[in-house]
């Protein structure tokens, strides 16, 4: 079986800053360690908390990954997801299936995870989850070995699309709305807020928010 790396940029710098208006430098703080541990929980629910790798400059965060079972990537400096993403690749070497997902999915459960693995193991070289928008990449799992070019800017979703079909890669895109939704705004967080989820994110969004 090929190995897996899951890699997990957190960004320190600016953090949550579309938030400020909301939420103080200190809950934003909160709420972002939060957010960590729903998606580390995700994992470890799919029995794969050994495979994640947490990639950031923040030493308190690679501290928590590690007391969770997860592995931690050191950067200097915060110098934006594609470098985050690229030095956990490199990390884990060629031989292996990555898969990279933001810190910040509150919904997502072991079973999506398990749904890309799957659809990635099933034969297709890179699997795809878009954010609700259809302008981020909410996961995207592909082999080290052979995968499109990093593009976590502008329109990222599309990047990778354009990228995969530049070198030829098949690909599928996972839909699921626990997947697609992310914590980018004030009304993300309100929507978070009025979901039914009772996960430590959602709790946190409830109390501030309504």
């Amino acid at each position: 079986m090929t190995p897996l790396a899951v890699i997990i940029p957190v960004k320190h710098s600016q953090l949550k800053s579309r938030l400020s208006s909301v939420l103080s430098r200190t809950q934003r703080e909160e709420f972002a360690t939060l957010l960590l541990l729903d998606v580390l929980g995700a994992f470890r629910r799919a029995g794969l908390i050994g495979s994640c790798h947490v990639v950031s400059s923040d030493r308190r965060i690679l501290r928590l990954a590690s007391r969770l079972g997860a592995g931690g990537i050191r950067e200097p400096a915060d110098a934006g997801v594609n470098a985050a993403v690229t030095a956990g690749v490199n990390e884990a070497g060629s031989r292996c299936d990555i898969l990279v997902v933001p810190s910040d999915l509150p919904l997502l459960r072991a079973a999506d995870v398990r749904r890309i693995l799957a659809l990635r193991s099933s034969g297709l070289d890179v699997v795809i989850a878009p954010s609700l928008a259809f302008d981020g990449t909410n996961a995207l799992a592909f082999s080290a070995s052979s995968h499109p070019a990093l593009s976590y800017d502008d329109n990222s979703f599309w990047n990778h699309l354009r990228a995969s079909a530049r070198r030829g890669l098949s690909v599928a895109v996972c839909s699921e709305r626990t997947v697609m939704f992310d914590v980018d705004s004030p009304s993300d967080l309100q929507a978070l807020a009025r979901s039914r989820s009772t996960g430590r994110a959602a709790v946190f969004a409830k109390k501030v928010m309504l």
